[in-house]
């Protein structure tokens, strides 16, 4: 899958920062198979480019494109199909469900996006949550997890339902969870745009871009 930004600008304000965040005419492409990378300390972008480059937000100027469709140009629908289909997410909150049992919480995109039938949609959670090393623990309700089989709980969900692109930004945990994206990207092919802290990223993608001010100031592969 190949994902691409051509000039894309935006702007907006940030409540938390009590000011406003912006992109300046970023360009850039993103193959499968790599974990790549964003760093920069608070208001640099990073966090607004990866919203827009995972469709959740809109630019003022310039496109995304996806295997070189320009998304600006789809109706509502089609973008929304585009995104749950071909997009998983990682948040700073794990949003998981705590009357659910892992498997469960995990299982969900396998009937909302996929449609999927019960055999078939155990048999891809079981596979899952065995390599994040969990399925041991996948009948534990979510309310009993301690933090790390919290976290790659919430990362087996962004990836059951075999996105092309995961979008992860600033997730908690991410010592723990990097070895995984990146055996994930490698194995697999998916495409991850990371968003996190310049030395764990450095240990474990593929490329890193770094950004300040709203551009990319550094785009190097490791």
């Amino acid at each position: 899958m190949k994902l691409s930004c051509q000039n894309i600008s935006c702007h907006r304000e940030d409540w938390n920062l009590r000011g406003s965040t912006r992109i300046a005419g970023v360009s850039a492409a993103f193959d499968g198979g790599a974990l790549c990378g964003f760093v920069g300390g608070a208001g640099t972008g990073k966090s607004l480019l990866l919203n827009i480059l995972g469709l959740l937000e809109s630019t003022d100027s310039g496109c995304v494109c996806v295997e070189g469709e320009d998304t600006s140009l789809l109706e509502p629908e089609a973008l929304t199909a585009l995104r749950n289909e071909s997009f998983g997410f990682l948040f700073p909150q794990t949003a998981l469900l705590p009357s659910f049992s892992i498997a469960e919480n995990v299982a969900m995109p396998l009937f909302r996006i996929c449609g999927m039938n019960p055999e078939e949609a155990q048999e891809r959670t079981i596979e899952v949550l065995e390599f994040f090393e969990i399925a041991a623990e996948g009948d534990n309700l979510a309310c009993e997890l301690e933090i790390l089989p919290m976290w790659r709980t919430v990362f087996a969900r962004a990836l059951v339902h075999k996105p092309k692109i995961l979008i992860a930004i600033s997730p908690r945990q991410e010592d723990d969870l990097l070895p995984f994206a990146r055996r994930v990207a490698e194995e697999t092919g998916v495409c991850i745009l990371w968003g996190g802290e310049s030395v764990s990223l450095t240990a474990h993608a593929h490329r890193l871009i770094r950004m300040q001010e709203g551009n990319i100031i550094e785009d190097q592969r490791l």
